[in-house]
């Protein structure tokens, strides 16, 4: 999701017309399905993903779908191996540090690379996910969180004007989102939905405030909080 919310509604949207989506277009959306299938676990690690059966759930041949999956191998998400397929790649705890590391600094810097201008689009997007978060927090739902996390994560990259700031902000997320959602059951989910609440409500005061600097630092402080917990739980085990 190298973009914005309106690109992904777009994709959507082009894959339910009557007439045929473009090949970039039913690429992008197998992609970016897929990525979303093995952040969520759906697609846990160690899986065998069966080219034949997501080519015919696509509707397309495999030549476009390796180069999907060739992708997501490049990020690190999948192995690929001739003669025996393509697996889910095993988790690493070594570089899940670093990767947050990075992720703070990026979220630091929201201010000063190129920041896109805030819309009501923005606002709006963001009142929506308070009051998902609000209803998660009662209704414990692991998928509707990861979902709200995805949308956040996208919201995110459309106030990032630098396209490799953007780019490089969401490939780290999803390197490591099926880690947080790995380790979210074993956490007590009041408190970190309490928590997502706390950094919604500073993003949409930053917004309201047309601060994209500000909403960056928010991220930061939550980022931080996030690695605190999984360390902890790490540790403790």
């Amino acid at each position: 999701m190298t973009g914005s919310i309106e690109r992904q509604a777009e994709l959507v949207e082009a894959m339910n017309r009557p007439e045929k989506p473009s090949a970039d277009q039913r690429q992008r959306y197998m992609y970016e399905s897929i990525r979303q299938r093995i952040g969520m676990l759906h697609y846990p690690p160690g899986m065998m993903i069966n080219e034949m059966q997501l080519a015919n759930e696509f509707g397309v041949s495999r030549t476009p779908l390796r180069r999907v999956l060739q992708q997501l191998s490049y990020e690190g998400l999948v192995d690929i191996r001739n003669g025996i397929g393509t697996r889910v790649t095993d988790i690493d705890m070594k570089t899940f540090k670093d990767i947050y590391d990075l992720r703070i600094l990026l979220a630091e810097s929201m201010g000063s690379l190129s920041p896109n201008w805030v819309t009501e689009r923005h606002r709006k997007g963001l009142d929506e996910m308070i009051a998902r978060a609000r209803d998660l927090k009662e209704n414990k739902n692991i998928d509707g969180y990861a979902d709200l996390s995805n949308d956040l994560e996208t919201l995110i990259c459309d106030l990032i004007g630098s396209k490799p700031a953007r780019e490089m902000t969401d490939l780290l997320y999803y390197q490591v989102a099926r880690i947080w959602c790995t380790f979210l059951p074993n956490l007590d989910w009041g408190d970190a939905l309490g928590e997502t609440l706390e950094e919604l409500q500073g993003m949409s005061d930053a917004l309201a405030a047309n601060d994209v600097g500000t909403f960056g630092k928010v991220r930061a402080m939550y980022l931080r909080t996030m690695l605190k917990k999984v360390s902890r739980y790490i540790s403790s085990e």
